[in-house]
């Protein structure tokens, strides 16, 4: 009775999971009871496809075209290839077929694990480290959607084995887990994701190939245990996943004396196969044999053989026999002999026609569209799931004294040990190594790739010693045929080796997270696989940009147990937790400033040694009685310091894109730039303002109003003052220039630009063009206009050819605040990072910040000014050589010192109400000198 309510309970499931909307068969296909026995047999075959070009004279394109066509085997599972590749090929091996085929794929990690383009998941083991069994499912819907999308009717995923033997070789992190109920929790969710997207999932390796260090790939594992003992492990996650549903169940070959004395492959054993998961069980849905080609079949049974003793044992899909002509005429000699009744076959094949039935395979649209493929592969969407999972995965198991994260701007040289026993570890690796050398300026990296001797040790921890810091970095691939599951014994005595010399290193593992111990590591982080997506999530947790929070989902040693993970901190840009200083001498400037009336408020921001000194608000947005009061919020518009935020920083990011060139010539953007020196004119030239261009025009008198393409013209046709290079005089063409040419090379606005490579990596939430008038209430308004808009100015750029120009130029137009602009101007001190990101190259930002000498006497570097050398400077007397900033018009000022790390911002809107009142030189010059006789000393 309890086995027909079971069978009744799975049918029900079935019918709920897969669609079975199109069941009627096209009238060319024959039902499975009019087939020939050889007709039987050959669908019951599954032979390998890849998405690679096969030309008609190829070998096994021959080969595909007999078995489908004249032998009609029923299915094929897909390996590798191109996405285009492998869509074509099940297009063009469909229409070969008289009877649909069956595909199949090993989609464990998601079709990305196969084809570039598409989405690429981290391991199980990685999905189980999140905590979250929603994930997983997720992780099954998107799968579904892509391989539905290019004709793939089962994923032969998910792993159900637990991995309760850490000298495993071939499971490891394809296991969800040691533990049988995190394994039935999160295979049964990825089950249910697979099937409620319309294909099959495929529950394997039954009864389990956890507990073994042999690869069923090149030898039979046997698993020890009672029946009870593996009842309560290996066994439990199949028996769960039955119970929910699941349409397919691979058996491995893996012998379980437990099960069956006889010691045979469970591939061979009817007691396994047909006598636990059929008739105990009362399972009804596919058996699919693991590759008939595998080692642990083939070392001692020819393919004929192995087949009989498979479909003997309870397989309906015998996957990768070794030799498909000789496999069908076994079979057909078996039935023929009476070895095998032709019922058992039939019985198989039947399961299979259901199986397309509810696939749709017989359907009339069972051919897929490219436009499937288009619309459903590689979405944002779902790689946004993957980069989760690998976000949320990253374990760290140890962090002694919080050495995690590393802070690139604390560590002078970097050691990075790269370690493996596989020599293409460099390229798999590839994308984590660019994050570590692009963020930090200084690595010198090792790789050991081979078992070490002694001597090659004491050079390596020589070297280490020579840094400040080191960074390990782990691959044990889990692959067939490889036969590890940790590193080498001598790798392992390196690591030893740095800890008895006392050199700080921390440990990052890709791959297999099982080490051979852990007591002599400080900080040890597993990341359980090597995809590019779990590279990405591993060099975030790394720099601090993201913080790390997955949970050990096995048990590494008697210490380190399931469970175990620390959260870690992200880095941040400032610690506002800095020393105090007594500022009041600067702030009662900033009071008389608004006693005199020379600023109704005034917004500050200062930094010191990377710490917050102050960020704070004084007065009111204006001089009216109910005026709002200024605060760290307030919004200023920052005039020319758009120069420095966002046309300057554009610029050298497509400098080093190799995009634009310093010494490129303005007339290769505008051919008509030609007259009177002006071919001479280069982006350095721009930056450092000694082209030559006017300093202004008032375009905002013009009548009518020009367009921004007359204002280039007239630009371009205007008379240079003198010979680019000659002089240096402060121009504002020069910056509307370049920002046309920005966006001339990049076919996108400037504004798109900053904030897509400034503002939004580095947090700039109030950094922008054109604010909306949402936040008008925060904005300082500037100036009462009565020369050109005659209203008071909110929300809307204060210099008039900006306004002209929509809002959007080169040298004005940008909003901010103090803090904002205080971590634009920590970044410059961090020599481009901020919280552990790359912004800019480290060898830009020197280039950019340091003297250029454009005329020999010019103040200015690449974009920025530096404090007048006469002594008369409105940044004051004590700010270091190396000092770089710049002014705006509406009263505002960013100063950097990179000498003695100090960041001063200050905002004004002195233009309020009016432009006519001065002062405001001397209350800048008044108060960095105090703000810096405090600071220094």
């Amino acid at each position: 009775m309890r086995r027909i309510m079971l069978i009744l309970f799975l049918f029900m499931m079935g019918c709920s999971q897969i669609s079975t909307s199109n069941l009627s068969h096209p009238k060319s296909v024959k039902h499975w009871s009019k087939l020939t026995l050889r007709e039987k047999v050959a669908q019951m075959i599954m032979v390998r496809i890849r998405g690679d070009f096969y030309h008609d004279e190829h070998w096994y394109r021959k080969s595909l075209k007999k078995w489908i066509s004249e032998d009609g085997i029923g299915g094929v599972i897909s390996f590798g290839g191109s996405i285009h590749g492998t869509f074509y090929n099940i297009q063009t091996f469909q229409k070969w077929a008289k009877i649909p085929l069956l595909v199949s794929a090993d989609y464990e990690r998601g079709l990305g694990q196969w084809m570039r383009g598409a989405t690429l998941f981290p391991s199980n083991m990685a999905v189980s480290a999140t905590g979250n069994t929603d994930l997983s499912y997720k992780q099954g819907q998107v799968t579904a959607t892509e391989a539905n999308a290019i004709g793939v009717h089962i994923t032969l995923a998910p792993v159900m084995d637990v991995n309760n033997n850490p000298d495993n070789p071939i499971i490891n992190f394809r296991s969800y887990s040691d533990d049988p109920n995190m394994v039935i929790d999160y295979g049964n969710a990825f089950i249910k994701g697979v099937q409620d997207g319309g294909i099959y999932a495929c529950a394997k390796h039954f009864p389990g190939h956890g507990n073994t260090n042999m690869d069923s790939h090149s030898s039979l594992p046997s698993i020890e245990g009672t029946r009870e003992q593996l009842e309560a492990i290996e066994l439990k996650p199949f028996k769960s996943a039955i119970v929910n549903g699941v349409k397919m169940i691979m058996v491995g070959h893996i012998a379980m004396p437990g099960l069956d004395s006889s010691n045979v492959p469970a591939s061979y054993s009817k007691l396994i196969t047909t006598g636990l998961l059929r008739d105990e069980w009362g399972f009804e849905g596919l058996i699919i044999t693991d590759g008939m080609e595998m080692g642990g079949l083939t070392e001692s049974t020819w393919a004929g053989e192995s087949a009989i003793r498979a479909v003997e044992a309870g397989a309906d899909i015998l996957l990768l026999p070794m030799d498909v002509n000789q496999t069908i005429d076994a079979l057909v000699s078996a039935v023929e002999n009476g070895r095998i009744s032709e019922d058992r076959i039939n019985t198989s094949v039947k399961r299979i026609w259901i199986a397309k039935e509810e696939l749709g395979v017989f359907s009339k649209t069972h051919l897929r569209n490219w436009t499937d493929v288009e619309k459903n592969i590689g979405l944002s969407s779902h790689t946004t799931i993957a980069n989760t999972i690998a976000e949320k995965s990253i374990t760290i198991v140890k962090n002694e004294n919080n050495r995690l994260p590393l802070n690139p701007q604390k560590i002078k040289h970097l050691t990075h040990l790269i370690i493996s026993t596989d020599e293409g570890a460099p390229d798999m690796l590839k994308s984590y190594l660019w994050d570590v050398n692009n963020t930090h300026p200084n690595v010198d990296e090792i790789h050991v790739t081979q078992p070490i001797s002694k001597l090659r040790t004491s050079e390596i921890v020589s070297q280490a010693k020579e840094s400040n810091q080191t960074l390990v970095t782990l691959l044990v691939r889990i692959r067939m045929d490889k036969g590890i599951s940790t590193i080498d014994s001598t790798h392992a005595e390196l690591l030893h080796q740095l800890d008895k010399e006392n050199i700080p290193f921390v440990v990052f593992s890709f791959g297999s997270p099982y080490l051979p111990a852990y007591d002599y590591l400080d900080v040890y982080a597993c990341v359980y696989g090597y995809g590019k997506v779990s590279q990405k999530a591993a060099a975030n947790v790394l720099w601090g940009r993201k913080k790390a929070s997955g949970k050990l989902p096995i048990d590494l040693n008697s210490k380190l147990k399931r469970g175990v993970g620390i959260t870690s901190e992200s880095a941040t840009g400032f610690d506002v937790h800095g020393k105090l200083f007594n500022l009041d001498n600067a702030w009662a400037v900033i009071d008389s400033a608004i006693n005199d009336k020379i600023t109704p408020g005034a917004q500050v921001f200062i930094a010191k040694h990377g710490e917050v000194v102050s960020s704070r608000g004084f007065g009111f947005q204006t001089y009216d009685n109910n005026s709002p009061p200024i605060d760290e919020a307030s919004i200023y518009d920052v005039a020319s310091l758009t120069k420095v935020l966002a046309t300057t920083p554009v610029a050298m990011k497509l400098i080093a894109q190799k995009k634009l060139g310093l010494d490129q010539t303005v007339s290769q953007f505008f051919p008509q730039f030609t007259n009177n020196h002006k071919n001479e004119i280069t982006i350095r030239h721009l930056l450092t303002h000694s082209s030559g261009l006017i300093p202004f025009v008032e375009f905002f008198k013009f009548d009518p109003l020009p367009s921004k393409n007359e204002i280039v013209e007239y630009i371009i046709a205007s008379e240079l003052d003198f010979i680019p290079g000659e002089k240096y005089q402060y121009s504002d063409l020069g910056m509307i220039l370049l920002k046309e040419i920005i966006e001339n090379v990049t076919n996108r606005s400037l504004d798109k630009l900053a904030h897509s490579w400034i503002y939004r990596p580095m947090g700039m939430n109030a950094t922008r063009f054109n604010p909306p008038v949402e936040i008008l209430s925060q904005i300082v308004p500037t100036e009462i206009d009565n020369v050109y808009r005659n209203r008071l100015l909110q929300g809307e750029v204060h210099d008039e050819n900006t306004h002209v120009l929509g809002g959007v130029s080169g040298h004005a137009g940008i909003f901010s605040t103090a803090s904002d602009i205080g971590r634009y101007g920590q970044i410059m001190l961090n020599n481009g990072i901020w919280e552990g990101r790359r912004i800019f190259k480290n060898k830009q930002v020197k280039q950019f910040t340091e003297l250029h000498h454009l005329p020999i006497d010019s103040e200015r570097t690449l974009g920025w000014d530096t404090p007048s050398r006469n002594g008369k400077s409105s940044a004051g007397d004590y700010f270091s050589s190396s000092t770089f900033g710049h002014l705006g018009y509406t009263g505002t000022s960013l100063w950097i010192d990179p000498e003695n790390e100090i960041i001063v911002v200050l905002l004004t809107n002195r233009v309020h109400p009016t432009r006519e009142r001065g002062g405001i030189y001397g209350i800048r010059r008044e108060f960095h000198t105090q703000v810096m006789k405090t600071l220094l000393n």
